[in-house]
């Protein structure tokens, strides 16, 4: 199978705290990946620093055979769907206009072609017939929908979401993680940092656990049932005691 992200020796740090320690990772098309861990443990900074929103202070990084450093980081970036925690969505313009937006600006489509896909991207989340609404007059539930549809409609060969429920109420959860689902049962490459124990058990094809800053453990969903690590026991009973 074709590996369209492999990571080589990541390394991050925040002045002289390091946060990702030499992290390996390859990851094939179509391939959904859930990244876990405790709070502090290096996972979001690790996702977000395969596209330089954190820039890596050593390793190497390829996506879809090109190799990130600053000459090519725009045309990866340009692959490369990012959901955010907190949406970020611009309240002053329309649900379809935050889509539209990057779609002209960055990916230099027309605003017709950008419309279009603007409203196949909400069509897939179901939030088409809120394309004229904004933001404020949405659940948060919709707005992530939303910014889910935004990276949906750059039509990227790798989708990452970074805690993409944790923002939400509990009773909102749900219908991101439908959306979810749905996107992962297409064949979209994913990589996702969450908490959503169920969601990996029915989505994953792998779980990779963070601690420390590194990868302590990895494997099939199953892992979830029976860790081979004492760490990720512990992260599992207290995130199941969370839950209760």
């Amino acid at each position: 199978m074709t590996t369209i992200v492999s990571v080589r020796n990541l390394q991050v740090a925040y002045g002289s705290l390091e946060v990702v320690k030499g992290v390996d990772l390859d990851v094939s098309q179509g391939e959904k990946v859930v990244i876990m861990g405790p709070s502090g443990s290096g996972k979001s900074t690790f996702l977000r620093s395969l596209i330089w929103l954190v820039r890596p202070k050593a390793g190497s990084i390829v996506i879809d055979q090109i190799e990130v450093s600053p000459r090519t980081l725009m045309k990866v970036r340009k692959r490369v769907g990012f959901v955010f925690q907190h949406y970020n969505l611009f309240p002053h313009l329309k649900v379809v206009d935050n889509i539209v937006l990057p779609l002209v600006k960055v990916h230099g489509l027309s605003r017709a072609e950008a419309v279009e896909r603007a409203l196949e991207a909400l069509r897939l989340v179901g939030l088409e017939e809120k394309a004229t609404a904004y933001p404020l007059q949405l659940s948060g539930g919709q707005q992530q929908r939303v910014a889910i549809a935004r990276a949906l409609a750059i039509r990227p060969k790798v989708l990452m979401l970074d805690e993409p429920t944790s923002a939400l109420d509990p009773e909102l959860v749900e219908e991101v993680l439908q959306v979810l689902e749905n996107i992962a049962r297409s064949g979209t490459t994913m990589l996702i940092v969450t908490h959503e124990v169920d969601f990996a058990l029915d989505v994953a094809d792998r779980v990779v656990f963070f601690e420390g800053g590194k990868i302590v453990e990895e494997g099939p969903p199953h892992i979830l049932y029976n860790p081979k690590t004492e760490r990720f026991r512990q992260f599992l009973r207290r995130l199941h005691r969370k839950i209760s």
